[in-house]
């Protein structure tokens, strides 16, 4: 699959054939060809035009593109799926004295892709601009970015060479772009099956709710419909082998890792199960009361939401806990195994770039009543309702509904009495000789 190549630069001289290509929009490779080819295109940046020439004269590696501004850019992508894996981003532009717009820009483009940026800039600002983007809110992204010489003869290969070296290390870069072909697909087969039905038999067969002989369809019953053909489809999807050189992680890394994986920092308005709460005493909780209960909250709940409490690690509550119910030799290999009536919930971002360990406490169950107010008994249960309370990210799935299931079995469910220690002995026997 090739490259995809997006170039911003306001000297790529598209206006001059305003009558056929419009200069606030897309600009494809094809129309750039266009412009190199006839006689009369007027280029004022010979760089531009060198850099333009080089990108298109790799055809089977790159598939190219252009906007004259970042604005243009930021524009189309709000309206149209579009992630170009490599940005060779110009750096200067009118925006008039004091203007950082070329930052906003730049930082709004890292942060909602994966793309590597290639700043192209004369000589004599690349000092500044390295300044500008080595700290503040570009730190994170440091790995995706590099000021390119926009004189250097070879700037195109340094830029390939940098992507591909990324390519090797980067599971976003090996990937990407095939991920992103490979779920288009699949959402548009799920999409393809559904159309084959009425409207109305699917809102009828999937809608959770009913009223005045009107189906309302929420997009969490969409999703809930959508998700499992979705995975299936994209199941279908052929990874390449990647092999990594075996390095011992940082802890900062891991914790950063299993964050994302276990949590969606998402802003919801709805109180959702599996959601981490803070309230204003700064306390923390799990929410355990059903989406089901939820979406109809004073009519399933009766006003009540249940809570499951969370303590810090190292606050004196966290550490009581752990020492009056795990040991030295207690060992935690997931969040529902932990030989224990408790559990640990795992680096939760609870503020940008910072990380806390909770204990999870089954028995420690709470329930806070809601008053209704002026609300309707089908009503859903918001954040703007549970006043006091604000959400701090959601739990996911596969976590979630194991964990609950681990919180409900640890507040209701069966004990067993212990074998003794001659019989937990012969067992202990049994499994070595096994092992043998």
């Amino acid at each position: 699959m090739k490259h995809s190549v997006c170039f911003i630069d306001d000297k790529i001289p598209v206006s001059q054939y305003g009558e056929y290509f419009n200069d606030t929009d897309i600009i494809s490779g094809s129309v750039i060809k266009y412009l190199l080819q006839q006689p009369n295109t007027e280029w004022s940046d010979s760089v531009v035009k060198s850099m333009c020439e080089k990108l298109l004269s790799e055809p089977q590696k790159l598939a190219v593109s252009a906007f004259t501004s970042p604005a243009f850019y930021s524009n189309y992508i709000k309206e149209t799926v579009y992630s170009p894996e490599i940005v060779i981003y110009d750096w200067d532009y009118n925006w008039g004295p004091g203007d950082n717009q070329s930052e906003e820009y730049l930082l709004e483009i890292l942060q909602h892709s994966f793309t590597m940026v290639f700043i192209f800039s004369e000589q004599d600002n690349i000092e500044e601009i390295t300044q500008v983007t080595s700290g503040g809110h570009f730190k994170p992204y440091k790995n995706r970015l590099m000021v390119v010489d926009k004189n250097k003869k070879n700037s195109v290969k340094t830029i390939l060479s940098k992507f591909e070296t990324k390519e090797k290390n980067n599971f976003s870069f090996a990937y990407g772009q095939k991920m992103i072909f490979e779920s288009n697909r699949a959402i548009n087969k799920v999409l393809s099956d559904i159309s084959l039905l009425s409207i109305e038999n699917y809102y009828a067969s999937i809608s959770s709710k009913e009223e005045n002989g009107k189906y309302f369809f929420s997009k969490y019953d969409f999703i809930d419909a959508i998700i499992p053909r979705y995975k299936n489809e994209l199941s279908k999807f052929e990874w390449r082998e990647m092999s990594i050189k075996r390095a011992k992680p940082k802890i900062q890394e891991i914790k950063a890792v299993w964050a994302h994986r276990l949590y969606d920092n998402t802003p919801s308005s709805n109180v959702l199960m599996g959601d981490i709460v803070k309230n204003d005493k700064g306390l923390y909780y799990l929410v355990i009361s059903s989406d089901c209960h939820l979406e109809r909250f004073w009519k399933k709940n009766g006003g009540y939401v249940s809570l499951i409490p969370l303590l810090k690690m190292n606050s004196a509550k966290g550490k009581n806990q752990v020492k009056l119910l795990l040991n030295n030799q207690s060992k935690i290999s997931s969040l529902t195994n932990s030989q224990s009536a408790i559990t640990i919930l795992p680096t939760v971002p609870v503020a940008t770039s910072k990380y806390c360990d909770f204990i999870l406490i089954p028995k420690g169950i709470k329930s806070i009543e809601i008053k209704k107010g002026d609300n309707p008994n089908e009503a859903v249960l918001t954040y703007d309702v549970f006043a006091g309370y604000s959400k701090v990210v959601s739990l996911l799935d596969p976590f979630k509904s194991p964990l609950i299931q681990f919180v409900m079995d640890n507040i209701s469910g069966y004990g067993c009495p212990d074998f003794p220690p001659s019989m937990q002995k012969y067992l202990s026997d049994c499994i070595k000789r096994c092992r043998k």
